[in-house]
């Protein structure tokens, strides 16, 4: 009955999404080292989650709080240092209570104490000021994602949030090129997470940055071996900077398909100028080549304790879906619900990359899982 029920799930899980992701109920992948095939088994489907990322950080009473997953746990298959090379051991390091991951007096895993994690006076390059006032830790680098543990897992909960998938007739340019074996060149425009800042990616577990992850899943899924990436997004950018460099750092390559993820540095921006530079990247490229399409891709959230991150990116996702209303060449890939439904269940730091503003290869998924999801499937 057990695996009659898991198989039904799946089924209608396909239905919902019509994704044709390489995931079936059941179906154990390797955790213990990266594989392409595990880290983009959507979050959303099947029923094993591999290498979902979690840090310890203690309260400000100084105790450890438990660390809750993404869904509730029915079998713990590893937990495991973030460059997968350490497996601690459950009921050692480790034990599962309610639901989540609490750490033993000795364990080995790394923790977080308060004063390192909120430091009382400012350290150069280390801190950024605290919204309400004091410090919080910041680091670039493998500062944050090196203290985090990689959690393999079996549930039978259900995902409830927004759920990716290929949207009606849009993008068909693309994907005949893609089915057709043609050559298709792919443009990744944005800031420093599109560059792929705080990825592993030369370290382990050597996972690639989230734009590569497209790239060779949309190959692998189509048979195609004609696709040209080039990635020319730079850190500390926004839309604006994008819009006024699109003609030589976009429409010079006469792009198939543009990525677009500007907005994680538009926090003040306003929706009305944050359209228009939008906008003028999608001209910019169309004037190159008229049959462009684009993906649009909404930024992850910024950290809300860091003082000055956060603000006006919550409503860029619905000014992203405009551009859908009028073109059927425009896709928007919805990160930000994405993240605002997963931070329901999770804490910010168990997939941060920089404590601020980037993604740890978690959450990098989720990007890549996201944006593929608009091309590999059915309606």
């Amino acid at each position: 009955m057990r695996l009659v029920k898991k198989l039904l799930l799946y089924m209608i899980s396909l239905l919902l999404t019509g994704s044709i992701f390489n995931t079936e109920s059941g179906e154990l992948l390797d955790f213990d080292t990266y594989t392409r095939e595990a880290y983009m088994s959507p979050i959303w489907l099947g029923d094993i989650v591999y290498n979902e990322t979690l840090m310890f950080v203690e309260d400000e009473n100084g105790t450890m709080p438990p660390a809750p997953l993404l869904y509730a746990p029915d079998e713990i298959l590893s937990v495991r240092s973030f460059d997968l090379t350490v497996e601690y051991e459950q009921n050692i390091d480790y034990t599962v209570q309610n639901g989540c991951i609490v750490l033993t007096e000795n364990s080995r895993i790394f923790k977080w104490s308060t004063l390192d994690y909120y430091p009382t006076s400012a350290v150069s390059g280390g801190t950024f000021d605290k919204t309400g006032g004091g410090f919080i830790a910041f680091g670039e680098g493998d500062t944050f994602f090196k203290t985090q543990v990689a959690v393999t897992y079996r549930h039978t909960d259900r995902w409830r949030g927004i759920v990716p998938c290929n949207i009606g007739d849009r993008l068909q340019k693309t994907r005949s090129k893609l089915a057709n074996g043609e050559a298709l060149t792919i443009i990744y425009y944005g800031d420093s997470i599109t560059t792929g800042a705080n990825s592993s990616n030369a370290q382990a577990p050597f996972a690639p940055i989230w734009t590569t992850l497209i790239t060779q899943s949309l190959a692998e899924n189509f048979g195609n071996t004609n696709i040209t990436e080039i990635n020319t997004a730079v850190g500390g950018t926004n839309a604006e900077w994008g819009a006024k460099n699109a003609k030589e750092l976009v429409a010079a390559y006469r792009p198939d398909l543009v990525v677009i993820a500007f907005g994680m540095n538009d926090a003040h921006t306003s929706n009305t100028k944050y359209a228009h530079n939008i906008g003028k990247i999608i001209c910019a490229a169309r004037k190159a080549n008229k049959d462009a399409e684009f993906i649009l891709v909404s930024p992850m959230q910024a950290n809300k304790e860091v003082k000055g991150f956060y603000g006006n990116q919550h409503k860029f996702e619905c000014v992203l879906r405009q551009f859908e209303c009028f073109d059927k060449g425009i896709a928007v890939a919805p990160v930000w619900s994405m993240h605002t439904y997963i931070l329901r269940k999770k804490r910010y730091y168990d997939m941060t990359g920089n404590n601020v503003n980037h993604p740890n290869d978690f959450l990098a998924r989720v990007y890549a899982q996201t944006v593929t999801a608009l091309l590999i499937g059915k309606e």
